[in-house]
């Protein structure tokens, strides 16, 4: 081959990248987060950003944040957390390249910090909890064989430390995971596991965090409230919702992947005696292990994110889209009737939809619909579960400190998806650009 036209070549590969490169839009992983005083943040785009509180999101002024030390926002799970005693936000999996490395924004000082990790799972698969009381992450990576892991961020607070702090393995599950993975959320400092396999619908697994236990049997939960039914057994979201006055949170809202409904979810436990409700707060009692319902979710996106405040929940698609429902929470257990959800008046630049299994908004609540993919997965099985097994104890306790964190985004650009939104007439002029370059290379 003459050495002109390998030139020719090999350059017009080169531009092929380059274009590639500098027309893709960020591939990033968006979530949503609420610092304590419950003002709303949005992660992952262009930029981060401060969008205030609910009763400003039907026209928000959104407020960016700082870029310096931001998350790269890659990861293909990543989760957010709010440390509700420090004021901060913890971001598992927002790195790609450093996946065990794990991102604290201070709300209070508006900075981020980046904290390291050794001996993790894999956080690429499965979910996470940030214990309310201890500030100790649990970890379940899916697999039928996978073990429960804990991180303690006890006195990392609200700023990353400068040596790295250790995960631990701490017991096999009582029960086998299917394909997906179990989804966790935390009630009464009891990590609720959805989506086990051989489970009934309205049934979950539970592991005490307090004294490192897995409850021998899966735990049956009524529906009240005219719930529309109880929760089913498939993959889906799941997320605690705090409480006004930062005590340990009781309620959880699971989102499935059929979006079925938004099901609340009511535990508690005395958290001095195992297993005792007498002595529950006033008004519980009826709601204990018990779910109500309310509408799905305006986007219909298993890569949706969500974060709860005291009152509200907010939901970000995987296009940047953000919707959310007030009132829902903080009404003495009882979810009212007639919820729906809204567009909140601003979308966060400079997200892609990562293409997998989502479908278009079907919610009447508003006329915004964010458009996805049609497959999803999950279907509700029925039997019976669980054994047991305990574990020794590891969660360490950790003191209220103040301080603050929340996060965002900068992200990588990809080849192939900058390849694949060229189209029509772009691709035309490229192909004649790289043709043309290539000729004068030639000649």
């Amino acid at each position: 081959m003459p050495s002109t036209l390998r030139l020719s070549l090999s350059a017009s590969a080169a531009l092929v990248a380059w274009l590639a490169s500098s027309a893709a839009p960020a591939s990033a992983k968006p979530c949503v987060q609420f610092d304590a005083s419950w003002n709303l943040y949005a992660f992952g785009g262009t930029e981060d950003v401060s969008l205030g509180q609910n009763t400003t999101w039907g026209s928000p002024t959104a407020s960016p944040l700082t870029t310096t030390g931001r998350p790269p926002w890659t990861g293909n799970n990543t989760q957010c957390f709010l440390s509700q005693y420090n004021n901060a936000m913890y971001v598992l999996n927002a790195d790609a390249s450093n996946p065990s490395d794990i991102y604290v924004f201070n709300f209070d000082a508006k900075s981020w910090s980046k904290q390291a990790t050794s001996s993790a799972p894999d956080l690429s698969t499965g979910t996470s909890i940030l214990d309310h009381d201890t500030n100790v992450f649990f970890t379940l990576p899916s697999g039928s064989s996978a073990s429960l892991y804990q991180l303690d961020f006890g006195t990392i607070t609200n700023a990353a430390s400068s040596s790295a702090a250790a995960w631990e393995a701490v017991s096999a599950t009582s029960f086998q995971q299917g394909g997906q993975g179990a989804v966790l959320a935390e009630a009464s400092n009891h990590i609720t596991f959805f989506n086990v396999p051989n489970n009934p619908a309205g049934s979950a697994n539970m592991f005490v965090v307090h004294y490192s236990y897995f409850q021998p049997e899966a735990v049956a939960y009524k529906t009240v409230n005219n719930a529309a039914a109880n929760f089913p057994t498939q993959h889906g979201k799941a997320i605690g919702v705090p409480t006004t006055d930062n005590s340990a949170g009781d309620v959880m809202v699971f989102v499935p992947d059929d979006f079925s409904n938004s099901y609340v979810v009511t535990h508690w436990t005395s958290p001095s005696t195992a297993g005792q409700t007498s002595d529950a707060p006033a008004g519980i009692a009826d709601y204990i292990n018990s779910t109500q319902t309310f509408s799905a979710p305006t986007s219909h996106d298993t890569d949706s994110s969500y974060a709860a405040s005291d009152s509200a929940m907010v939901q970000i698609d995987s296009t940047g889209a953000l919707y959310y429902v007030t009132g829902a929470f903080g009404n003495g257990w009882q979810v009212p009737s007639g919820l729906s959800w809204q567009k909140l008046g601003y979308t966060l630049a400079g997200v892609t939809s990562t293409g997998s299994s989502n479908s278009s908004s079907t919610s009447s609540s508003t006329a915004a619909s964010s458009s996805a993919t049609a497959s999803r997965s999950g279907a509700a099985s029925s039997g019976a579960a669980a054994a047991s097994s305990s574990a020794a104890s590891k969660t360490s306790s950790a003191g209220a400190s103040a301080g603050s964190a929340a996060a965002s985004a900068s992200a990588s650009a990809k080849t192939g998806g900058a390849l694949r939104s060229l189209n029509g007439l772009e691709v035309t002029l490229v192909s004649v650009a790289l043709s043309c370059f290539g000729l004068a290379l030639v000649f």
